[in-house]
């Protein structure tokens, strides 16, 4: 199912939204190369009365999309590389991670490339989907990286966990020993889970929570959440 309907539109592709401020939506902006892929999106969040769309871009202006406070979700659609092999999506999602680390970024691609989609992780995007992922799925993801949680499509975490052509970092490391609450804490984290959802499902304070996710990296040896679910899934902690 594509998302939403392709139609051409004759203004600029960058179009800041002048929408009022309502605490309960989450705001959301689109990065794509391509005018139809970012009218399709739009018109997407336009249907669920939970999102609010801030604006839209090309990279060339992408990063003043940045700069708006109300922003909690950026969806990157660019080629990750160009036809002259620079890494354009993936130098835009690192930029875009460094300088609003508070945002969550989801990388929307055309088709599973497991090379481009290990690169999309790195580079810091919080979830990857496909372009022919439906619109309710879609805007599930959006929802659950709003939340400050991960998100990976079936198809793509398919390409990244069940690759014949594992490279050095995917070869079985030895496995730190978790305690039972870090265990139950990960496999959460793992099925997209937030914070604030994780303490309320294990009744206990969120800084509790916290902590146990700052020994899990630790012990794990990751940066981040998404790491940390890779990590798992690829060694079966879940």
């Amino acid at each position: 199912m594509v998302i939403g309907r392709f139609m051409e539109i004759d203004a600029p592709l960058h179009r800041p939204v002048a929408t009022a401020q309502v605490a309960s939506r989450v705001g959301v902006s689109i990065v794509a190369d391509r005018r139809t892929t970012a009218a399709a999106l739009a018109e997407l969040l336009s249907s669920d009365p939970e999102l609010q769309l801030l604006g839209t871009s090309d990279a060339s202006s992408g990063k003043t999309l940045l700069e708006d406070r109300d922003l909690r979700v950026l969806i990157v659609n660019l080629s990750l590389t160009d036809e002259r092999g620079v890494p354009e999506g993936i130098r835009f999602i690192r930029y875009a991670k460094h300088v609003r680390p508070d945002v969550g970024i989801l990388s929307l691609k055309r088709q599973v490339d497991e090379h481009q989609l290990r690169a999309a992780l790195d580079a810091g995007a919080d979830a990857c989907c496909l372009a022919v992922t439906p619109g309710a799925r879609l805007r599930k993801a959006i929802k659950v990286v709003a939340d400050g949680a991960t998100w990976l499509d079936p198809e793509v975490a398919h390409a990244l966990f069940h690759s014949e052509t594992r490279d050095a970092f995917d070869q079985p490391l030895p496995v730190p020993h978790l305690s039972p609450r870090e265990q139950q804490i990960l496999r959460l984290l793992v099925e997209g889970y937030s914070n604030e959802e994780i303490a309320q499902h294990l009744q206990c304070a969120y800084p509790t929570v916290r902590t146990h996710l700052a020994h899990l990296y630790r012990k794990l040896d990751v940066d981040d959440r998404v790491s940390a679910a890779v990590y798992a899934l690829r060694h079966g902690l879940t």
